[in-house]
């Protein structure tokens, strides 16, 4: 079996994310080897929207096999006891033997974030919206009027009001050429 790396984001289904924005959740199990650098943060993506949601910090990874799962594994994992989490991990994964690995990996909420397309969020390698725009409004460049102005807004209004108001394909495109100025002139 191959060895999956998380290094920027985990995939997560979306009825996961309350208990992880609530501090509930705090490990995620998965079928098979799983890597994951700790001290790391990562993005949490909720499918099937594939929308970043949060962001986490990485502490660390235990291989163990599905027999050795235990209560607390499961509170961890936000279910009530080890019953309840493998039928969610055979619902996930299908049959699973007390001899099949898994990867418990261990992580801390960092951050609620506006929600951002997944797409998007690479498409900025990896920086939030946010964070590009207040870059690029204080640095004083500029790309053209349009990405200005679409670009202060996200800034002063946020991400979910500038989508409303500009519309998504607007909004993409005024936010990667922002990056892309940005990182033109040697600022991000």
């Amino acid at each position: 079996m191959a060895r999956v790396q998380i290094r920027k984001f985990m995939l997560v289904d979306s009825a996961y994310v309350p208990k992880i924005l609530s501090g509930k959740k705090t490990t995620t199990i998965r079928f098979g080897d799983y890597e994951a650098k700790p001290g790391r943060d990562v993005y949490v993506v909720s499918r099937p929207s594939d929308t970043a949601v949060a962001k986490v910090l990485i502490r660390g990874v235990t291989k163990k096999r599905v027999g050795e799962l235990t209560n607390e594994d499961a509170r961890k994992d936000g279910f009530r006891d080890v019953k309840e989490l493998l039928n969610a991990l055979t619902r996930i994964y299908g049959p699973l033997d007390a001899e099949d690995k898994v990867s418990v990996i261990e992580f801390e909420l960092v951050k609620r974030v506006e929600p951002v397309p997944l797409k998007l969020l690479k498409g900025l390698n990896y920086r939030e919206p946010g964070e590009v725009a207040k870059l690029y409004v204080e640095s004083g460049v500029s790309a053209g009027k349009d990405v200005d102005i679409i670009v202060s807004h996200i800034h002063e209004q946020g991400l979910k009001a500038a989508l409303r108001k500009y519309g998504p394909a607007r909004v993409k495109k005024a936010l990667l050429e922002a990056y892309h100025k940005l990182f033109a002139e040697g600022i991000i």
